[in-house]
């Protein structure tokens, strides 16, 4: 049984460093219907390959953030004087 709860890790760790970004969002949401289903897991508790898919969909989105040349590098810029800079008097 050791053998086999192994090689079921390793193909959803192999699954989830390779599958794409939709298809990490969709097998989200099948476990969490499934979770919702089955009672939320009887105590709430999110179950580990959902806790696994959220923190690489959040490492994917943040390096995604940090790579877009449109973003503005600024320290001292506050995305709420982006407005009062266009309007003109």
């Amino acid at each position: 049984m050791g053998f086999l709860n192994k090689f079921l890790s390793n193909s959803f760790n192999n699954w989830l460093n390779s599958a794409s970004y939709e298809d990490l969002e969709e097998g989200y949401e099948e476990r969490r219907f499934q979770w919702a289903k089955n009672g939320y897991g009887g105590n709430g508790e999110k179950t580990s390959e959902m806790k696994q898919i959220e923190t690489e969909l959040s490492r994917r989105a943040s390096e995604k953030w940090k790579n877009d040349p449109r973003r503005n590098t600024d320290p001292n810029f506050r995305w709420t004087d982006a407005n009062r800079w266009d309007k003109s008097k």
